[in-house]
């Protein structure tokens, strides 16, 4: 079994090259042998929160092969409403949050404060936390900080916990702040999804996040659907190339997304 834990349904980045509708995404998981995908809507991220989160609705409503994040913002207080879907459409499991689009930092205090009461509300949580040069509004610690408060609330922390590359030298990439929030001691509530493409360019990077996090804190995600069936096949493959026991290989392709997810 495959469960992938970070997905869009829609147009990422508004490009013709990333973009799915529900059709072509259970195309992409037939491809690469997935089972289950756990989507936010790419509009409620880019454009309008409201439309994103009813399109997504009306696809899970006729989908099994999908669960759906609820987006909401700070930049856009009102969308706190939409966590009524969290109760009307069981196929809801959590939140999206995505601060580099919404354009806020995610350690401002009344941004923290926002999300911090959205946590009591949700029984999981995905944060974007980035993956880009010159990038970086929702700092892992900062996620982590927030984890805390709420020890029965469930975390991911997306990219990685935040796989930086140097813009001009890409081939450099760091880990830093993984290192620096398990280094204080990672919070049992709190797990690190796999979405970033380096991990199945550099087999090194996979390893060391599983060597850093633990394979119980390390959750299969791909920010599908980009580059489409081909990037979730090649990060399964970066998984079980890992010289782990199968047993952490299962939790990392499935287990642990059953769990975060309330489906084991």
């Amino acid at each position: 079994m495959v469960i992938d834990i970070h997905g869009h349904l829609g147009n990422i980045n508004f490009s013709q090259f990333w973009q799915a509708d529900a059709d072509q995404l259970v195309k992409y998981l037939k491809e690469s042998n997935t089972d289950k995908l756990c989507l936010s809507a790419s509009r409620a991220i880019m454009y309008d929160i409201f439309e994103g989160n009813a399109e997504l609705d009306a696809v899970l409503k006729k989908y099994d092969e999908f669960y759906g994040y609820v987006v909401v913002s700070p930049t856009f207080p009102e969308t706190e409403k939409e966590l009524h879907y969290l109760k009307d459409n069981p196929k809801f499991r959590g939140v999206k949050i995505h601060p580099d689009y919404h354009g806020y930092d995610l350690s401002v205090p009344s941004n923290y404060r926002y999300v911090d009461k959205i946590a009591d509300r949700t029984p999981m949580m995905l944060f974007h936390v980035s993956c880009m040069p010159g990038t970086g509004f929702s700092p892992a610690a900062t996620v982590v900080s927030i984890a805390k408060n709420h020890p029965n609330t469930k975390f991911v922390l997306a990219h990685c916990a935040g796989l930086y590359q140097n813009g001009n030298y890409p081939f450099f990439p760091n880990m830093d702040s993984l290192e620096r929030i398990c280094d204080a001691g990672l919070p049992d509530n709190v797990w690190i999804d796999t979405a970033h493409y380096l991990l199945y360019a550099y087999q090194t990077i996979m390893a060391k996040m599983v060597r850093l996090a633990g394979a119980d804190h390390v959750v299969f995600g791909t920010d599908c659907p980009l580059q489409g069936s081909l990037q979730m096949k090649f990060a399964q493959e970066a998984v079980t190339a890992l010289d782990i026991p199968q047993a952490e290989k299962d939790a990392i392709l499935f287990g642990n997304a059953q769990k975060i997810l309330g489906l084991a």
